[in-house]
């Protein structure tokens, strides 16, 4: 379930600080532009700690990921753990230009659907749960929402949460550093 956890927290909502400009409050449309810049492969750190725990007391491992603009342009594809039998992908695509959707295909065999839900907070994007194929929303373990802050051209961190029961179970946090 760790490896679950880790993919969800990486595809998960997003928030960008764009170099020498400001963050912005973005919309599905500039939020989608801005996500477009995360192509390439990213190493870094994930820690995943369980509700009532301490980041201290969370489990951190080693992560890489993938992010490959297809589709001249119109999706963008996450992999994590590619060429495993874990491998897992997450696709972003609008819907218009005011629908940001988010499916992350599960190596536990469920598909959970997020939108891009706006908020004040300057540079965030967020995606909140819509809706899942092969799953109980308040059963089966599965992202269910979260942001990713891009810090600069090559720094990224996320922070995702993992449902099950109908509940929080965990919030894993990550910090990337784009590799190439």
């Amino acid at each position: 379930m760790k490896i679950v956890a880790a993919l969800l927290a990486l595809t998960v909502s997003v928030s960008v600080y764009a170099g020498e400009h400001e963050a912005k409050i973005y919309d599905a449309d500039s939020a989608f532009q801005a996500m477009l810049t995360l192509e390439g492969e990213w190493s870094g750190e994930s820690t995943v700690v369980p509700v009532g725990k301490t980041k201290e007391e969370g489990t951190t491992t080693e992560s890489t990921i993938t992010y490959k603009n297809i589709g001249n342009g119109s999706t963008i594809m996450l992999t994590f753990l590619a060429g495993t039998p874990m491998e897992m992908v997450s696709m972003y695509h609008q819907d218009g230009k005011e629908t940001l959707i988010h499916t992350h295909y599960c190596a536990v065999g469920n598909q959970p659907s997020m939108k891009f839900s706006k908020v004040d907070e300057p540079g965030v994007i967020n995606f909140d749960f819509d809706k899942g194929t092969n799953m109980d929303v308040n059963k089966d373990g599965h992202a269910h929402s979260g942001w990713l802050k891009i810090i600069d051209e090559d720094t990224i961190e996320t922070k995702s949460e993992l449902w099950r029961d109908g509940k929080v179970a965990s919030i894993r946090y990550t910090k990337m550093t784009r590799v190439k």
